[in-house]
């Protein structure tokens, strides 16, 4: 992989990336910077030393080695920063766009708008199915799979994948996810969403197809409850999808999303999702679901 090297002064003149408020970064400063007349972001890492900084190092070798596998709209870094000699962290080229998170929360747009980009991410998925099935890259999975982590471009209406320094790829070690922390859907089916045995500051669940199809439904279900279905216990989880079911949500992506909390593979409800309607998504909002289980009691 490529570096870049620029003084510690340089370093310091440059300006903080303004990021929309729903995303948080914790283990990085962004920072906008112009290379050669080429707009790139940076992320200059918080922790630069020990087995944490050695994994993200491998993470990013690895992006760049198999890149010529992975998916376009993949946004891989491409260089390493070097300040007055030592690895700060790493560039990546300035995406333009929205976040999908603030594209989701946009009342503005349809909600044939917000399916079609919930689609985009189903395609991603089954892209990288095939790419572990018909290439050499068998371990890549994007681990940290949320709404904040992919930009849209209303102009082509494309979907770009970021943050990818936090994905499973090779043989990395785990990385913390959203989705994948401890709580009762996740814990009660251990053989399918297996924990990881590495505690020291990793991720909890080891990144699969499963866990990679878990974080995309619960995109989609937080979506269409506006919470978060993935803080439910089991019970909660079955309320509601008995709730989606009278509503008249389709009962081939019911299925699907009951799958998330049974032994059996989860599947990719991507072929489904237009079968949403104004009026179903409207209905599965948590305030009209709270209204219409207080006239039940």
């Amino acid at each position: 992989m490529k570096v870049i090297s620029i003084s510690k002064k340089a370093y310091s003149k440059l300006e903080p990336l303004v990021l929309p408020r729903e995303i948080l970064n914790t283990e990085a400063q962004m920072y906008d910077f112009n290379y050669r007349g080429n707009r790139k972001v940076i992320k200059s890492l918080y922790t630069l030393d020990g087995e944490r900084f050695a994994n993200k190092l491998y993470t990013l070798e690895m992006l760049d080695t198999h890149r010529e596998y992975l998916p376009v709209t993949f946004h891989i870094p491409d260089a390493l920063l070097s300040v007055n000699g030592s690895i700060k962290g790493f560039t990546i080229p300035y995406v333009e766009g929205i976040n999908l998170s603030t594209i989701l929360q946009n009342h503005k747009l349809s909600i044939k708008e917000h399916i079609y980009y919930l689609k985009k991410i189903g395609e991603l998925l089954e892209q990288l199915r095939n790419i572990r099935q018909y290439t050499p890259l068998k371990d890549i999975y994007i681990n940290d799979l949320h709404e904040s982590n992919f930009i849209v471009n209303p102009n082509n209406r494309s979907l770009q994948s970021i943050d990818l320094d936090s994905c499973k790829i090779g043989t990395n070690t785990v990385f913390p996810s959203r989705f994948l922390g401890p709580s009762q859907l996740l814990k009660d089916n251990e053989n399918k969403y297996r924990p990881n045995p590495e505690t020291n500051g990793s991720g909890y669940i080891i990144p699969s197809e499963d866990t990679d199809l878990y974080c995309y439904m619960m995109i989609i279900l937080n979506y269409l409850y506006g919470g978060k279905v993935n803080s439910m216990n089991i019970i909660e989880f079955y309320e509601y999808m008995n709730y989606l079911s009278k509503i008249g949500i389709h009962k081939e992506l019911l299925d699907i999303f009951e799958k998330l909390i049974n032994t059996c593979h989860n599947e990719n409800p991507v072929n489904l999702l237009d079968s949403l309607t104004e009026e179903s998504v409207c209905r599965a909002h948590v305030k009209v679901y709270s209204q219409a289980r207080n006239k039940l009691r």
